[in-house]
């Protein structure tokens, strides 16, 4: 450590915050926040290197944006909808606890609503916490409606209040409580770790994010993945090569004095749910499902 060195980081608040601790831990940190004092504004995090800072994901994208902030995880369409100057240094592709993947902002109506096409939004009022980037998706399509600005989610006012929404879904849950459809999907969007580019500027600093970079990455990939082993005999062996989905070849190593290999590989988990009972068909013992923290390719 270079004494006094030190980078200042945004931690998203909200629904960001629990995976972000998630990915956190699982890359090697321990990242702590009091999400019970509403008025804490720093996290705790075990490196003397790195500070933390929480806030929305709007306000990492601004305070990134001005130097207040060298970097901080946000969302795609915070840095779309701010406009402010930042650099993507890596997508981390999550955006709710425990649900890994992109989320989606879209158009939506009630599904009894007469509105059929984005052509019949001419003159409606849209109700959206994205209002520029609402308002330059439909401006592609030549489509002219009223946008009324809103910081909450608005799911109930749709079809009572406003003629549709442009709003955040993930599973879709909220539209079916709500009887809403999907009318168009404006963007796709994720959590993404975003840089200052004066900062990015500083060889210390830059080399400081990007080593960062690659350890969540690495994290979060190995939330889709495990390490898989497996006891196989010389005969097994062209076989269980064959159903083996290897993230790179297996490392296959012959067991002392006996003709069986050890076989060990990572592959995604919902691939290798479907492929131990073949493997187990063939005839392989010893079979190992162990999770990883890290996959770093």
């Amino acid at each position: 450590m270079k004494k006094g060195k030190k980078i200042k980081i945004g931690i998203p608040t909200r629904f960001l915050l629990a995976p972000t601790l998630v990915i956190f831990k699982a890359a090697g940190y321990n990242l702590e926040t009091d999400v019970a004092d509403e008025k804490a504004f720093q996290a705790r995090i075990d490196d003397p290197e790195i500070e933390c800072f929480l806030g929305r994901a709007a306000e990492i994208v601004r305070r990134v944006g001005n130097g207040i902030l060298d970097a901080g995880i946000s969302s795609e369409d915070r840095v779309l909808e701010n406009r402010e100057k930042v650099i993507e240094i890596c997508d981390l592709d999550y955006t709710r606890a425990g649900i890994w993947g992109k989320g989606k902002i879209a158009l939506v109506v009630p599904k009894t609503s007469g509105i059929k096409t984005l052509k019949d939004l001419n003159g409606k009022t849209i109700i959206t916490r994205f209002p520029r980037i609402t308002k330059e998706f439909l401006k592609k399509y030549k489509v002219s409606a009223n946008i009324e600005i809103s910081d909450v989610p608005n799911e109930s006012q749709i079809g009572k209040l406003v003629d549709a929404g442009a709003e955040f879904t993930l599973t879709g849950s909220a539209l079916v409580a709500y009887n809403l459809k999907p009318l168009a999907v404006i963007m796709e969007t994720s959590a993404i770790l975003i840089a200052n580019e004066k900062s990015l500027k500083n060889k210390w600093k830059r080399e400081k994010i990007e080593n960062l970079a690659m350890l969540l990455k690495g994290a979060r990939l190995a939330q889709e993945y495990s390490g898989l082993m497996l006891h196989a005999s010389d005969e097994m062996m062209e076989e269980v090569l064959k159903v083996l989905p290897a993230l790179k070849k297996p490392t296959v190593t012959r067991l002392r004095g006996e003709n069986w290999f050890d076989v060990l590989s990572v592959a995604n988990k919902k691939e290798i749910r479907e492929i131990i009972p073949r493997f187990k068909k063939i005839g392989c013992t010893d079979i190992v499902e162990f999770p990883l923290n890290k996959v770093v390719i």
